[in-house]
């Protein structure tokens, strides 16, 4: 495990980001201690640029300088929430945390990947004619945006005898004046968390529990769990957002009609023996960036549906929560009234320390002192679940085509 020494800094060429226009490039340099001998390491930590303007990334480069080390993955996630500055205050720190679960203020998980490698080094453009924007965000919510947020999330093995450096850079590099026909913008979706609930000790995918919510709310429209294309568009990227107790993710293309319109040779699904996707991914930590080139066209209606397998006590740990009513496990799907995860607790039984009756952080519940096993709900814990999914499309050509290249520059 690379030891808390390991620092991270920014360097930002030509103009400051706070004027309003962008610099040709942005540069972001991790540098590590010594990674242990025979040790795998995933560090994670922030970067935050003042800005007051979006940046348009061209292409980027990623290159890790690791003689000896294999890299497992080098991931550069943008931030999207609202609490930019509480955020800032972790720079230069690292946090030893699977997925990065365990970094930043409470919405820390509105984040986007927007680069995903598995390689030492790999040099990439957005697509032809495309520019992928990077928006502001604001340091409080309700404020202006002012900066640019980015988790750089490094995973190296050395499986060799003795302990080795290693360090990378991410290069974000402003696409040629007059060359960008779109700019391609960021998709999500997350209403699969309405109702995502996991009994203790069992194993569910949100499609029986979105089933579920829709049955307990008959009066309101049904939940589909989808994203849907606003027109004809052009999808770039795919990636989830998913916790520890996440087995699967998987999606599906639907025509217009609502029917799976997969093409051949998808991703099998582990879970439901003959099914496949047209995108899986089954570690949360480490799920790909699903990048599509060339674009994938989809229509006007078309939409992807989206799913998750989670794991509450069969193959993972199952959650624990203080129990509010007696006999009945805490935690209620968001999408219900009253819906919120169970409080945590770590000291399992009928009179657990951290269980008191009342707490002023959780106002207008009452708690009966015991620790007891929970329902697995969505939450932005990392003991709490998620199953969202992101991604990254820009609007089609005339006509539906993919190909930008003949409409005349955005800039």
């Amino acid at each position: 495990m690379l030891r808390p020494t390991l620092a991270a800094c920014l360097i930002l060429c030509a103009a400051d980001l706070v004027a309003a226009r962008q610099p040709r490039m942005l540069r972001l340099h991790l540098r590590a201690p010594a990674v242990p001998a025979a040790a795998r390491t995933e560090g994670c930590t922030f970067v935050r640029v003042p800005s007051t303007v979006p940046f348009d990334v061209g292409q980027w480069e990623i290159r890790s300088h690791a003689p000896g080390l294999s890299v497992i993955h080098a991931i550069v996630y943008l931030y999207r929430g609202d609490h930019l500055d509480e955020f800032a205050k972790e720079q230069g720190r690292v946090v030893f945390s699977r997925g990065c679960l365990d970094l930043g203020p409470v919405d820390h998980d509105h984040r986007q990947m927007i680069i995903g490698i598995t390689a030492a080094s790999q040099r990439a453009a957005i697509a032809p004619g495309v520019a992928l924007r990077l928006d502001p965000v604001p340091g409080t919510p309700g404020g202006s945006p002012s900066g640019l947020g980015f988790v750089l999330d490094v995973n190296w093995q050395n499986d060799g005898s003795r302990p080795r450096h290693a360090s990378a850079v991410v290069t974000l590099r402003r696409p040629a004046r007059g060359s960008v026909r779109r700019v391609a913008q960021p998709l999500e979706d997350g209403s699969a968390e309405l109702g995502l609930s996991v009994p203790p000790e069992a194993f569910r995918s949100t499609e029986d529990s979105t089933a579920a919510l829709n049955v307990a709310r008959p009066a309101d429209p049904p939940v589909r769990d989808v994203w849907t294309a606003p027109g004809n568009v052009c999808l770039l990227t795919l990636a989830p957002r998913m916790h520890k107790r996440s087995r699967f993710f998987g999606t599906d293309l639907l025509a217009a009609d609502g029917s799976v319109a997969n093409p051949p040779g998808g991703v099998q699904n582990p879970f439901e023996p003959g099914r496949t996707h047209l995108y899986g991914a089954i570690d949360y930590t480490d799920p790909g960036l699903r990048t599509f080139s060339p674009a994938l066209s989809l229509g006007t209606g078309q939409a992807l549906h989206y799913l998750c397998w989670q794991d509450n006590g069969v193959m993972r740990s199952v959650r624990f929560g203080c129990e509010e009513s007696s006999g009945v496990p805490p935690g209620i799907a968001a999408g219900l009234p009253d819906g919120a995860p169970a409080k945590p607790c770590l000291t399992p039984g009928p009179a657990a320390p951290d269980c008191p009756a009342t707490d002023p952080t959780y106002p207008g519940r009452t708690f009966t002192g015991a620790c007891v096993e929970a329902n697995l709900v969505a939450g932005q814990t990392p003991d709490d679940e998620a199953c969202v999914i992101t991604g990254t499309y820009y609007d089609a050509a005339p006509g539906g085509g993919c190909d930008v290249s003949a409409l005349p520059p955005v800039e």
